[in-house]
């Protein structure tokens, strides 16, 4: 069995969730591809999966050889686990954070793994396949490629000795940021799309982030997240190449993927409506759901519950104003949909460490031009 030759996924900040332990099962899943109109549609919530009595695998799900052109061979199936079961948890990271890893490509140790995070790939110097459930994606180097993770990939072909590097996005963070709906429903539909061309800045950006993956303060964690924004902003402005699209006619999709449909129309719904006085239970509604129900499977799907999700929303666009705005504290409040000044002053403090005049005085200290939309 191939054994792990890469770095472990790094957090920017101290939080990272990083070591989840593993089975001492190997596991080989496929998903099929769904259909959805919906903005935000979603991923089957069945994989048929075959268990390899290998013994313990590492916690990176990677692989390496001494080769610099490998394949991997094909494998049975005999048992079916539920989707949520079986998401890789060190690919997801902290919410308002990010992980980032570099190493040579490898195939995977086990031969397929998903989590619930936005991939972002940079290949430099080597090129390699994924087969995302079957269909192949051919990655070449010096492109941005990006796709939701929740699809199980696996890298099947690597050509050459070069390195790449890897990002992964909370889904929640990804949908936050208000990207063009455009790419936002391509990525969630399960296209893998790439950029059309080679950019030299984005060498640079990759090594940049890379080298200060370290650095504990949180301006630099926001200034690295506002870098990823503008980069998959940029992305959706000079169009892209789909590596992958995803199949249109799964007549089984809805029956399939229910719970990870109602959590995306829930996020859906929060990132619209945010800026306005709603409750867990107008969440709910919005999924057709209980409010027991809906924060059983929110919280299942995003390790976080639905109250502190909104709450998190919020505060990201608060930040976003004081940074960016000279905005009154009140007006940043009640545009970042709280009822009063005093409830808001409460959330801030208790999710920040500090009160939002003294924020707004630290950010423009590190950053006098304000020359990035922070989301922290």
């Amino acid at each position: 069995m191939l054994r792990v030759a890469s770095d472990k996924p790094t957090g920017m900040g101290s939080g990272a969730r990083l070591g989840t332990s593993r089975s001492n099962l190997d596991t080989f899943a496929i998903l099929r591809l769904p259909v959805s109109d919906d903005i935000f549609p979603v991923f089957g919530a069945m994989v048929r999966v075959v268990v390899l009595a290998t013994g313990a695998s590492d916690q990176s799900g990677h692989a390496s050889s001494g080769r610099s052109d490998m394949k991997r061979s094909r494998k049975s199936i005999d048992d079916i686990v539920p989707f949520s079961d079986s998401v890789d948890l060190t690919r997801v990271p902290l919410a308002n954070s990010f992980l980032i890893e570099r190493h040579k490509p490898a195939l995977f140790d086990t031969p397929f793994h998903h989590h619930t995070s936005v991939e972002i790939n940079y290949l430099q110097g080597c090129s390699m396949d994924y087969s995302f459930s079957g269909a192949t994606a051919e990655l070449r180097p010096d492109r941005i490629v990006v796709f939701w993770g929740a699809l199980p990939h696996t890298v099947t072909r690597v050509s050459g000795d070069g390195r790449i590097t890897n990002i992964y996005l909370s889904l929640g963070q990804f949908v936050r940021w208000g990207l063009p709906s455009h790419m936002v429903k391509a990525v969630l539909s399960g296209d893998v799309i790439c950029s059309t061309g080679q950019d030299a800045m984005d060498a640079l950006l990759m090594d940049r982030i890379y080298r200060e993956r370290e650095r504990s303060d949180p301006s630099w964690r926001r200034m690295h997240l506002a870098e990823l924004d503008s980069r998959l902003r940029r992305l959706a402005l000079e169009g892209w190449t789909t590596l992958l699209a995803a199949p249109r006619n799964d007549v089984d999709f809805k029956a399939r993927s229910q719970e990870m449909r109602h959590v995306e129309n829930m996020l859906s719904f929060i990132s619209e409506n945010f800026s306005i006085p709603i409750s867990v239970d107008d969440i709910a509604a919005a999924a057709n759901l209980s409010p027991a129900r809906a924060g059983q499977i929110f919280r299942k799907i995003m390790t976080v519950g639905i109250k502190k999700h909104l709450t998190r929303t919020r505060m990201s666009h608060a930040r976003m104003l004081l940074i960016e705005t000279e905005a009154k504290i009140s007006a940043v409040a009640l545009d970042s949909g709280f009822a009063s000044l005093s409830a808001f002053y409460e959330a801030f403090v208790k999710e920040n460490g500090v009160a939002p005049a003294k924020f707004r005085s630290q950010s423009h200290r590190s950053n006098p031009f304000h020359a990035f939309r922070a989301q922290p």
